[in-house]
């Protein structure tokens, strides 16, 4: 049995890693499909796996909230209290995981510093109990985050960019469904390209947003909007 049971979609298993190599520094088991052998029932060893662990972590992205497992999963452990969710994507998460408290991680991409580390370590110790030995590690990472300055997440600007991106998602959706076969996205998809790239070469735009979440969310954004409706003819 594992203390966390660890639930991503491939494409961000080097997010995933990293999560793995944070919890471990803390003495904590970690199951993931990495762990799975070769020769091994996979689908069994997943389900005992998931049923035992004592806290499931789901890494949600524009590519696990795709993933059936991903989604399968999270419900599993949404139903008995074991969920923790780290939103890692622009694209807002859906129900009902979007009625549950997720620590925003959108700027994240691997790296081994992030402002919110130490609040989701911190979390993940009260989920699981808290010891002597945990604490004292803890209290070591955050001196370290203070002397590093990482910078703190700006939540006002977080919710307002959250909010405008999910309108432009929903009215993306609904035009396709109206204009079935016939609408086109040129422009929008080259705005949101010009936008990003105003991002990577003009630091100014985003000095109110130093965890990039902006960055997150338009990249995101045009993750979802390239992906093809189903059922829906492109012209």
């Amino acid at each position: 049995m594992a203390d966390i049971f660890l639930s991503y979609d491939s494409a961000d298993r080097p997010r995933a890693e990293t999560l793995r190599s944070w919890f471990e520094q803390l003495g904590w088991s970690v199951w993931s499909d990495r762990n799975i052998e070769l020769g091994d029932a996979w689908e069994n060893r997943v389900t005992s796996e998931l049923q035992t662990a004592r806290l499931v972590v789901v890494l949600w992205s524009s590519y696990s909230m795709q993933s059936e497992w991903v989604q399968k999963e999270a419900g599993v452990a949404l139903n008995d209290g074991r969920l923790l969710q780290i939103h890692g994507t622009g694209i807002p998460l859906l129900p009902p995981f979007d009625a549950i408290q997720a620590l925003r991680m959108q700027s994240w991409s691997g790296e081994q510093a992030h402002s919110e580390r130490e609040r989701l370590l911190a979390t993940v110790a009260q989920r699981l109990g808290v010891d002597p030995s945990i604490t004292s590690k803890l209290d070591r990472l955050g001196a370290a985050a203070s002397s590093n300055t990482l910078p703190p997440l700006h939540e006002d600007l977080v919710s307002a960019i959250g909010l405008a991106f999910h309108y432009c998602t929903a009215q993306i959706v609904l035009y396709r469904a109206i204009r079935a076969g016939t609408w086109v996205e040129t422009d929008i998809r080259e705005t949101f390209s010009a936008l990003l790239t105003l991002i990577h070469v003009d630091r100014t735009l985003t000095t109110n947003d130093p965890d990039g979440v902006l960055h997150r969310m338009v990249e995101d954004f045009l993750n979802e909007l390239n992906r093809p409706a189903s059922g829906v003819q492109q012209s």
